[in-house]
C-alpha cells in the first residue's frame, strides 16, 4: 500500500515538473512588416508600477522584424518603432502578425485578447476618422500644420477617434465578461471615465484575476495615483485668494478678473481648450447651470487654453459661449495657468464675493451639486 502511494507521490512530482516545463515553455511572438523603416528598432516594452521593462528587441531588416518571448503571465505591452508608439498588444501564449503602412496605419492579427482590446482599430467610424486625421496633418505630423487654420480641421477627427477608442474601452470594462479584458481595457483607458465607477467593477472581479498580477498591481497603483492626483488638485487653493490677471476676448478687448469677481456672488473660472475632448463634453452642463443661477449672481470666465486663436474662435462659435471667454494664447506656459496652477484640463476653481476659492477642479455631477448648495 505504501509503495503505491509512493509511486503515486513520485507520478505527481513528474507532473508537476512536466506541467511547469510547459508554462516556461509558453512563447509570446509577433512578427511583423514595415515598409520604408530599415534599421529602425522595434522595442516590446511592458509598463508596471513606476518602471518600464523591455521585454524584447529587434531591429527591422528587409522591412521584416521578429520578436519571440516567455509568457510569465498574461499582461498588457507597447510596441514602438523608433522610438514611436507602434500600437498596444497582450503579451500571451500565441503569435501575432503585425503590419504597418507608410502613413503609420497599425494592425495586428492572431492572439486571444489583442483583437478585443483594439476592436475599435477596425470600426468604420474610426477608419474614417483616422484616415481624415492623417489627410489632413500629413500622415501624423501634427508640427507640420501647428499654428495654421488647418489644424483647427484637424481638431474634429482627432476627437472622434478619442471618442470611439474610450467608449470602447469603457463597454469593455462594464460588458465583458473575461475578468482579464475588464482589468486590461480600465488601464488602457486609464479608468475612464469614471474612475470611480470603473474601480466598483474593477474590485469585484479582482479575486478572479489575482491581487499579485502584473496587471491587477498596474491597475491599484493607477487609482492610488489619480486618487493622490485629484486631493491634491481639490485641496491645493481652497481657502486662498484669487490672483487677478487681464486677458482679452476674440475681439481683443482686454478684461481683468477681478471686477467680474467683486460683482458676482460667485465666479466659476474654467479652463478648457478647443482640442480638450472632456472640456468640450463639460460645456451643456455649464450652459444649464448659466442659465439657471445668472440671475441669482452667478458667472462664468471661461479662460482657453490654445496657442491658435482660430481655433479658440471656432471651437467657441461651435460650442455658443454666452458667458467671458478670454485668453492669453499661450497654452501652460500662461502665467495664469501657472498661478493657479493648472496641470490638466478641465480644470476649475469657484470664487466667492470676497475673493476667497471656496472649491476647485469639481467636475459633472460634483460641479452641479457644488453651484446648487452655494446658490440654492
Amino acid at each position: 500500500m505504501k509503495s503505491i502511494e509512493n509511486l503515486k507521490y513520485v507520478a505527481l512530482i513528474l507532473l508537476m515538473g512536466f506541467t511547469s516545463t510547459v508554462i516556461a515553455q509558453q512563447k509570446f511572438a509577433i512578427s511583423g512588416n514595415a515598409p520604408g523603416k530599415n534599421g529602425q528598432k522595434v522595442e516590446l516594452v511592458r509598463y508596471t508600477e513606476g518602471s518600464v521593462q523591455t521585454l524584447g528587441v529587434d531591429t527591422i531588416k528587409d522591412e521584416k522584424f521578429q520578436i519571440s518571448v516567455p509568457v510569465d503571465e498574461i499582461s498588457l505591452a507597447l510596441l514602438q518603432i523608433d522610438k514611436k508608439f507602434g500600437g498596444t498588444v497582450v503579451v500571451e501564449p500565441a503569435s501575432l502578425k503585425y503590419t504597418i503602412t507608410a502613413d503609420g496605419t497599425f494592425g495586428t492579427e492572431g492572439g486571444k485578447y489583442t483583437p478585443v482590446l483594439n476592436g475599435f482599430l477596425k470600426a468604420k467610424e474610426f477608419i474614417a476618422a483616422d484616415d481624415l486625421f492623417k489627410k489632413l496633418t500629413k500622415g501624423g505630423n501634427i508640427a507640420a500644420i501647428k499654428g495654421t487654420k488647418q489644424e483647427w480641421e484637424m481638431i474634429a477627427p482627432f476627437l472622434k477617434k478619442e471618442d470611439l477608442r474610450s467608449s470602447y474601452l469603457a463597454n469593455l470594462v462594464k460588458t465583458n465578461s473575461d475578468p482579464k479584458v475588464k482589468v486590461m481595457a480600465a488601464i488602457m483607458c486609464e479608468l475612464q471615465p469614471d474612475a470611480a465607477k470603473t474601480m466598483e467593477i474593477i474590485n469585484k472581479v479582482a479575486p478572479q484575476v489575482g491581487e499579485n498580477t502584473i496587471m491587477m498591481r498596474r491597475v491599484r497603483s493607477m487609482e492610488k495615483q489619480q486618487a493622490a492626483a485629484l486631493a491634491r488638485r481639490h485641496e491645493g487653493m481652497l481657502g486662498q485668494q484669487f490672483t487677478d490677471f487681464t486677458a482679452v476676448n476674440l475681439k481683443d478687448e482686454s478684461m481683468n478678473l477681478a471686477p467680474v469677481v467683486k460683482g458676482n456672488r460667485y465666479t466659476l473660472l474654467q479652463f478648457w481648450a478647443s482640442w480638450c475632448g472632456p472640456c468640450r463634453k463639460e460645456i451643456p452642463l455649464l450652459k444649464q447651470l448659466y442659465t439657471k443661477y445668472k440671475s441669482k449672481g452667478f458667472e462664468i470666465v471661461s479662460f482657453s487654453m490654445d496657442e491658435n486663436k482660430y481655433n479658440w474662435e471656432k471651437a467657441s462659435e461651435v460650442e455658443k459661449m454666452k458667458w467671458i471667454n478670454v485668453s492669453d494664447l499661450r497654452a501652460f506656459n500662461s502665467g495664469v495657468a501657472k498661478t493657479y496652477p493648472i496641470f490638466g484640463i478641465p480644470a476649475n476653481v469657484i470664487i466667492d464675493q470676497t475673493g476667497k476659492i471656496v472649491a476647485s477642479n469639481l467636475l459633472d455631477k460634483d460641479l452641479e451639486n457644488k453651484i446648487t448648495e452655494l446658490l440654492k
